[in-house]
């Protein structure tokens, strides 16, 4: 955004205050100024100049040779210039001047004859683009006056940073800015000139807010008997010098306005509108903006509109068949503020930003709305002395922020800035910004002004940060902050999934893969998963992406997708978010997760499955000390489409439902790989996490060597591992220390039906090494034993 120096110097006296250090203030305490641009200084030697007489080059049918009054003397000098005539004044820069154009003016002859100095057109002086003709000066000004002198063409424009304003819609516009001035110097903020609004007794200007979620206030007023139809040329300087092209009168008061307060605003000619009524639309439309270029308004746009059409965007631009032309002497003027949120969302919706939209989304003060209309009325008048007010000021107010009042004490304030500071310091810094301050015993009772309550003040460390800025952060004296140590406090939720991840990245050869918390629809029905449904993302920028996962597995077979052409086997985790409807209270939650998949082309899916069963087994057994049990699947409650429904089990703890384990489902397998078999795990991390540790139950280690006796029973392929296991851990003996399952088989060898599971069985006594007759009794005990349960030998 670009400041005029010139025009801050209105509002504030600058005389005396060193500029550079000024402007390095203003960085350290408000905003980044990012550059400092000097303009005008170029322009020397250049006068105002009365064309005397105008006569055809002899040489040349563009060319004339014009004689120049410039006050002292009269100049011969070659123009070709299509409208310069006899009687008109122009800027003229004399032999030994400079121009925007031309470096240096010299003596030179042109097509024979001799000139002596150069006609200007507004580009050659340096405050506009345009080249087409001389600058004609209609003012009544003196004949060899320094142009510099009259317009102020000689100006220091700072460009700020707009991102370091994000959250200040107060300085927006050039009194915001001097008002920051004023508290940074010291020196007053003088008022602005306004318009008396006080009714008239006129007729009403008919307003009528529909959306009044979207529309906060609506302003307007009509004006008749405007004739004039230009800016003066010192409006049109300051629009430039300020990235703005000067267009008519009307449409550059509206223009310099919102760069004077930063308050948008938009004229509509009278005579083509017959009300306003603020509306959103109710379905898609077609709208031809001011610059021609017709644009679908989507559903939901708030749209300015008369009783048969649209007339502008809100807050972005305005409609091409209301706008102000060349002929236009009546307006409707209109100022309003809206929500900020519909103003963004409708640019980015409409792909169109515009100077109007980006201060809107800011979060303008409502009050501004009157004080712009006054201020845009006080300088059309001033200018046009002919036009009239023909209507009452209209105000349609629907919507009001609260006021913001903030208690701190002045012992509050030093302990965070770190610095003893005067109470009168305080008031003068708060008042020196416009805040209304008064003392009630030890309290700052301290109302905030309605420009800076919308977005930006609302707490009291933002009242301490004001306090800090204007007193220099370079004031304040560096000291150590005294505080209370205490150890960093134990995150069991982080250090879990730390410890997950290392054990699955160094003791099973896993990598982490990272993906989208949403689902991605395409990959989905190209896996056969089909598209899956969930909590929907406003604003989504594709279909294939508008909903939340609610489970991780998609994304991970994706990742399978891609790594199946390069590897025949690998592993991968994540540990993410994912957003199930609970059924019970009917909404969505948010859930971390931990998602395991195995793949491999040469290892099958019982062994892959039985292999991810063993890594929880690990995990569970490390981290909460425990042994999980497995059921069968809920399919009811876990109806995903990949899960193989037979080969799939329940994971509980503690009876705690932690999540599932299956296979991949063949429908989906053969879609992204017949070959490829896939096991997957997920469980909830944030249940895992609620889990006690179970508590380690030590006991003195025997002195005397264990022995490990491994069996492998034939049992039937339909009984659960559970019962297997609990049935030979119900086996007792004094010398069984430990029963842990090793492997399973199925294959040659073993009838079809049957599957071989294999255990190994810890023996030990802590008094002595036992003997080969006394492992032989136990192994022909156990042999018996598990022979009655059912479970045969296997012998080779």
């Amino acid at each position: 955004m670009n400041i005029s120096l010139n025009w801050i110097k209105e509002y504030v006296d600058l005389e005396g205050v060193d500029i550079k250090d000024l402007l390095n203030r203003f960085t350290l305490s408000t905003a980044e100024i990012e550059e400092v641009i000097e303009l005008g200084s170029e322009i020397n030697d250049t006068v105002v100049g009365k064309v005397l007489k105008v006569a055809p080059h002899p040489e040349s049918k563009k060319l004339k040779i014009v004689e120049v009054d410039i006050g002292k003397e009269v100049i011969i000098s070659v123009c070709g210039a299509p409208n310069v005539k006899e009687g008109i004044l122009i800027p003229f820069t004399k032999a030994g001047g400079s121009n925007k154009t031309i470096p240096e003016v010299k003596k030179t002859k042109l097509a024979g004859k001799e000139s002596n100095g150069v006609c200007c057109s507004a580009s050659e002086i340096g405050i506009s683009e345009d080249h087409s003709g001389l600058l004609i000066i209609d003012e009544d000004v003196e004949i060899g006056m320094d142009i510099n002198k009259i317009w102020g063409i000689r100006d220091t424009i700072i460009e700020i940073d707009n991102k370091s304003l994000t959250h200040r819609p107060d300085l927006w516009g050039h009194y915001g800015i001097a008002r920051e001035i004023s508290a940074l110097t010291g020196r007053e903020l003088k008022k602005l000139n306004l318009y008396d609004s006080t009714s008239q007794d006129l007729k009403k200007v008919a307003i009528r807010v529909l959306d009044k979620e979207k529309c906060y206030r609506y302003s307007g007023v009509t004006i008749d008997n405007i004739n004039v139809k230009v800016s003066p040329i010192e409006m049109q300087i300051r629009l430039y010098y300020c990235g703005m092209r000067p267009i008519s009168l009307l449409v550059d008061l509206t223009n310099y306005i919102m760069l004077e307060l930063g308050q948008p605003m938009h004229a509509f000619d009278k005579n083509l509108i017959d009300e306003i009524v603020v509306k959103s639309t109710i379905e898609k439309k077609k709208f031809v903006t001011l610059d021609g270029i017709e644009r679908e308004m989507p559903k939901d746009t708030l749209m300015i509109c008369d009783s048969q059409k649209e007339l502008a965007i809100a807050g972005i631009m305005g409609g091409k068949f209301s706008e102000v032309e060349d002929d236009t002497n009546s307006i409707l003027l209109e100022c309003a503020n809206f929500d900020a949120t519909s103003i963004r969302k409708s640019s980015t919706n409409i792909g169109l930003r515009t100077e109007a939209s980006a201060r809107f989304e800011k979060s303008l003060d409502p009050e501004l709305t009157i004080l712009a209309i006054q201020r845009f009325i006080k300088l059309l008048i001033d200018i046009d002395k002919n036009a009239t007010v023909s209507s009452d000021l209209t105000d349609v107010y629907t919507k009001k922020y609260d006021p913001v009042k903030i208690t701190i004490t002045k012992s509050y304030i030093e302990k965070y800035m770190g610095q003893s500071i005067e109470e009168n310091k305080i008031v003068k810094i708060l008042e020196s910004l416009w805040f209304n301050v008064k003392k009630e015993d030890k309290n700052f009772v301290i109302d905030v002004p309605s420009f800076r309550a919308t977005k930006d003040i609302s707490i009291k460390a933002d009242i301490i940060e004001e306090i800090a800025r204007i007193y220099g952060y370079d004031n304040i004296i560096p000291k150590a902050t005294e505080i209370i140590l205490e150890p960093l406090k134990y995150n069991e939720e982080r250090n879990n999934e730390h410890k997950i991840k290392e054990l699955l990245a160094e003791n099973h050869g896993f990598s982490e893969v990272h993906t989208h918390i949403w689902e991605d629809n395409s990959l989905n029905v190209k896996m056969g998963i089909g598209k899956l449904k969930g909590l929907k993302i406003v604003n989504s920028t594709s279909e294939d992406n508008e909903f939340l996962r609610q489970s991780m597995i998609p994304k991970m077979l994706s990742f399978a997708d891609v790594n199946r052409k390069n590897f025949d086997s690998f592993k991968i985790f994540e540990i993410g978010s994912v957003f199930p409807f609970d059924e019970s209270n009917q909404k969505y939650n948010e859930i971390k997760t931990l998602s395991i998949l195995i793949a491999s082309k040469k290892v099958s899916e019982d062994d892959l499955f039985y292999k991810a069963k063993g890594i929880i087994n690990h995990i569970l057994s490390i981290i909460k000390n425990g042994f999980p049990k497995y059921y069968a699947l809920n399919i009811e409650k876990l109806n995903y489409s990949w899960i193989n429904r037979v080969k799939g089990s329940e994971i509980k703890l503690n009876n705690e439902n932690l999540g599932y384990i299956s296979v991949l489902h063949p429908m989906i397998k053969d879609r992204i790989d017949k070959k490829l078999n896939i096991a997957f795990v997920e469980l909830n991390m944030d249940k895992f996490n609620n889990i006690n540790f179970n508590e380690v139950i030590y006991s003195d280690p025997s002195k005397y060597p264990d022995v490990d006796l491994d069996l492998s029973l034939i049992v039937d392929k339909n009984v659960l591992y559970e019962k297997i296991y609990n049935d030979l851990n119900s086996f007792e003996n004094e010398l069984l220390n430990e029963c842990k399952f090793v492997d399973v088989y199925s294959g040659k060898g073993v009838d079809e039906n049957k599957k071989s599971m294999t255990f190994r069985f810890t023996l030990g006594s802590s008094y002595k090494t036992l003997s080969s007759e006394e492992i032989d009794d136990f192994q022909n005990s156990l042999i018996k034993y598990a022979d009655d349960k059912g479970y045969k030998l296997r012998r080779t």
